[in-house]
């Protein structure tokens, strides 16, 4: 695959949606419902408050709901991507987001798992690198 690629195309436009309907005064979620197959899973960590499978793209935006109560801003930086295979793809990038409970920023890197099939993301499986820093961002102490 070469950078150009459908899929590397499709990835780029999820994250740019992704970005304009977390930041503040929020945005159409229509732009990333067209990049996500009808059948589409994203499974996040069971340790997150929005842990989970989230299915279709009426699940994923009701995990975009879950993750916006908890994070008031969200830039993917830098999103690097790797081909595995005929229809996976490995994205490496930084994740930098604002805490509404605490205000505190997170920056932390993230490996994510897609497969993309005709130019629609069907799975998503996001590595991050510390969960626990991610708590620690949105936990109000005592």
């Amino acid at each position: 695959m070469t950078d150009d690629n459908a899929a590397f195309a499709t990835l780029r436009r999820f994250y740019a949606a992704e970005t304009v309907y977390l930041a503040p005064g929020g945005g159409d979620f229509s732009p990333i419902a067209e990049t996500l197959d009808p059948d589409c899973v994203l499974y996040q960590p069971a340790s997150l408050p929005y842990a989970g499978e989230w299915k279709g793209p009426e699940g994923f935006h009701a995990w975009m709901k879950a993750f916006g109560e908890v994070w008031s801003h969200l830039e993917v930086r830098d999103p690097q991507f790797y081909p595995s295979g005929d229809d996976v793809i490995i994205s490496r990038s930084h994740v930098y987001a604002v805490s509404r409970a605490t205000g505190r920023s997170v920056d932390w890197p993230l490996m994510q798992f897609f497969r993309v099939k005709n130019d629609r993301i069907v799975e998503l499986r996001p590595f991050h690198w510390d969960t626990a820093t991610l708590l620690a961002g949105i936990e109000t102490k005592p």
